[in-house]
């Protein structure tokens, strides 16, 4: 067999091969895709606070996190001192901007990556982070936790 005729059945091959796909694709009779779409943002409150979860949520979990609050993520505690109100931080280790994890046990918010430690109000509780994680201001209404940019 010469390389032109192989060449040739390679093509055949490929599409042949190929036309299930393409059939597939072209069927109408598929369900409509789910939206994937993200959520329409939360409404902020006249007062500048912005819903961001339920109340059984943190209950349940023991933290709250947001990926995108602001343009950056967030993590909502409730405050250790006092269970009726809660604490809200950008939630990146002021060191090398790594999430951190609320360590319930201990009180303290970990970084995973170099080991710092902050405690429970943000501030700096071991290195190699030098600078405390900031804060937004957030409350309890309800059932809904609300928190405040900038």
């Amino acid at each position: 067999m010469d390389r032109r005729t192989f060449l040739s059945w390679v093509g055949v091959g490929t599409l042949a091969s190929s036309l299930p796909v393409v059939l597939a694709a072209c069927t109408s009779g598929d369900s409509p895709s789910p939206d994937t779409s993200d959520p329409s943002p939360a409404a902020t409150t006249a007062d500048g606070f912005t819903e961001v979860g339920k109340l059984a949520d943190l209950e349940g979990n023991g933290f709250l996190i947001q990926e995108d609050f602001s343009g950056a993520p967030l993590l909502v505690i409730f405050n250790p001192d006092d269970k009726t109100k809660v604490v809200a931080f950008k939630n990146q280790c002021t060191h090398n901007q790594c999430p951190v994890d609320w360590n319930a046990d201990e009180g303290t918010l970990n970084c995973p990556c170099h080991g710092s430690k902050f405690k429970a109000d943000g501030t700096v509780a071991n290195g190699p982070a030098k600078d405390s994680l900031p804060t937004y201001e957030a409350k309890v209404e309800g059932d809904a936790v609300l928190v405040k940019a900038g």
